[in-house]
């Protein structure tokens, strides 16, 4: 966990970049590409410690693996049941909005803010889960709250 103290060092210096507002359909879209990659890091053909040839689905980062999948799924369903809500005539503005920033420090981010007049709550926050460095994930995911602030 960051403490308070690097991450009040690491918002003053993100403060420059630019988030940029995707329809929920493209972020579910977006969600989806790394869902693919994810898959493809997932299973893997190799040599077992018998000497066999197989797909496999093990190591150390085989949990972190299973929760980002499990994770973007959720992202997926709740971006495109947004996406509904709005082909179904929703009246009135937006109030949750995805949100993607595509450079900066660190891994890529998506951001789901759901917005009320003088406040915000922060929904979901991820990291690239291509991105396993632990300092360089906190890095980007710090960058995006003060870009959102």
């Amino acid at each position: 966990m960051v403490s308070r103290a690097l991450l009040a060092a690491l918002l003053p210096a993100a403060a420059a970049l630019s988030l940029t507002e995707m329809s929920p359909i493209k972020a579910a879209m977006l969600a989806r590409a790394w869902q693919t990659d994810q898959s493809e890091l997932d299973q893997k053909v190799g040599r077992t410690d018998g000497g066999y040839i197989g797909v496999m689905r093990f190591g150390d980062d085989l949990e972190r693996r299973t929760a980002c999948a499990s994770a973007l799924d959720l992202w997926v369903k709740t971006s495109l049941a947004l996406a509904a809500a709005e082909k179904g005539g929703r009246a009135g503005p937006r109030t949750t909005c995805c949100y993607a920033a595509l450079g900066g420090v660190g891994p890529n981010t998506l951001s789901m803010v759901k917005k009320a007049q003088d406040e915000w709550t922060l929904n979901f926050l991820f990291s690239n889960p291509n991105e396993r460095d632990r300092d360089a994930i906190a890095a980007a995911e710090a960058e995006t709250l003060a870009a959102l602030t």
